[in-house]
């Protein structure tokens, strides 16, 4: 997967013109953030970049429970980046709780229906706090018997706490894998379709480049200067790096510097459309030899530096046709009503992009409504036994908010 990526400035110890192909810091290791990408439920458009509000296959809003994922097929960093990212504060979207829509932390009145942030309660998820660097170890003093006895007793009593913390995460975790597991049945149900036909029109689009598109049609052209990489020259630079470099745990492969190497388990989600890796912006114990520390220097690193000339050329200005996303004709019934698809009229330049159905099974969970989408065979197995099987998966998104799958049937 070749991809370019422009040079950046790190947010944390500014240092500035860092390769494009490197996704960390040579100077404090702080890594960039990449976009996340979302789904639309209404026309299906997949791999949306997450600073995209609305469908731009529909126009419809970045719905309430749309959950931002990376991509394996696409790299995309967030470049431009505020001051205030040194260590990035967890700044989640927001959900307006009339409209049910997305917001950006910076807005205070949803752009969708008016309501004020202020009545808000909910958000992409929980706030996380940082974690925070331990203060370095300082040279022992000696101390009295009667004293480290106190020490001892101060520690105890601080530990107990936390023992009594951890004991009961560890409880909730094996109860949330047991409820996890647990087959439920309910034969109080509801089923549901919903077919969508979606269209695309032939628009016109304007653009530029140094070369004119087989399929263009030139609209003006124009002197200018055309600027090109004429020859690299040697550089150096003291880079601050650690001993315990991740770089250090594959083999010399430089993948790892841009991202391809990384599984999506090693980023967090910030809620807001962007995921980044968390990283000290200082070492824990500098300069000393101990278990689990950090140990620093600097190293002077050698790179190539791009030298710029420019001449007069011949840039193209046209335009061209391209098929873009335009509107999604959508019905919708009960199970005792045949699927159809709503009649409707091409527009002059609309063409047919696809047709759907979708089969949606809706119940009560603890007085809470739950709507699975099924597959045809889920829903043949249904109307045979009379009864819904269905499991909740409390182990990703907590007890609040459990991912919901049907199940087979007991015994």
């Amino acid at each position: 997967m070749e991809q370019q990526h422009s040079n950046w400035k790190c947010p944390q110890c500014g240092l500035n013109d860092i390769g494009g192909d490197r996704i960390k810091c040579p100077r404090c290791g702080k890594k960039r953030n990449r976009w996340g990408y979302w789904d639309c439920a209404g026309c299906q458009t997949k791999g949306i970049r997450a600073d995209h509000k609305e469908c731009p296959g529909c126009g419809k809003p970045r719905a309430r429970n749309v959950k931002f994922y990376l991509r394996d097929d696409l790299v995309e960093f967030v470049d431009e980046v505020s001051g205030n990212d040194a260590v990035r504060i967890r700044r989640a979207n927001w959900i307006c709780p009339y409209c049910l829509q997305q917001n950006d932390d910076a807005v205070q009145v949803c752009p969708y229906c008016g309501a004020n942030r202020s009545e808000s309660t909910e958000r992409y998820h929980d706030v996380k706090a940082e974690p925070k660097p331990a203060p370095a170890p300082q040279p022992a003093s000696p101390k009295r018997k009667r004293q480290k006895k106190q020490n001892l007793f101060c520690c105890l009593a601080m530990l107990a706490p936390l023992v009594l913390l951890f004991g009961l995460a560890g409880l909730s975790l094996l109860w949330q894998n047991i409820s996890s597991n647990k087959i439920r049945s309910v034969s109080s149900y509801q089923i549901r379709w919903e077919s969508d036909v979606y269209l695309e029109e032939l628009k016109t689009f304007e653009s530029s480049d140094w070369n004119l598109p087989a399929d263009a049609r030139l609209l003006r052209t124009a002197t200018e200067q055309y600027e090109y990489i004429d020859h690299y020259e040697r550089r150096s630079r003291e880079v601050w790096v650690d001993d315990y470099d991740d770089d250090d745990w594959d083999d010399d492969d430089d993948d790892d510097d841009w991202g391809g190497g990384w599984d999506d388990d090693d980023w967090e989600d910030y809620g807001d459309g962007q995921f980044g890796v968390f990283r000290f912006p200082f070492p824990l114990t500098a300069g000393t030899v101990q278990p689990g520390a950090f140990l620093f220097h600097y190293e002077t690193e050698y790179y190539d530096e791009p030298i710029y000339a420019s001449e007069p050329r011949t840039k193209y200005y046209y335009e061209y046709d391209q098929w873009v996303d335009s509107r999604t004709i959508t019905a919708s019934g009960g199970d005792g009503t045949e699927p159809y698809y709503e009649d409707f009229t091409l527009g002059e330049k609309e063409r047919e992009r696809g047709r759907t159905i979708q089969w949606f099974v809706s119940f009560t969970h603890k007085n809470k409504p739950v709507s699975i989408e099924i597959s045809e065979a889920d829903l043949n197995r249904i109307r045979s036994s009379g009864q819904l099987y269905y499991r909740c998966d409390y182990t990703q998104n907590g007890w609040d908010n459990p991912e919901f799958m049907l199940a087979d049937q007991q015994g």
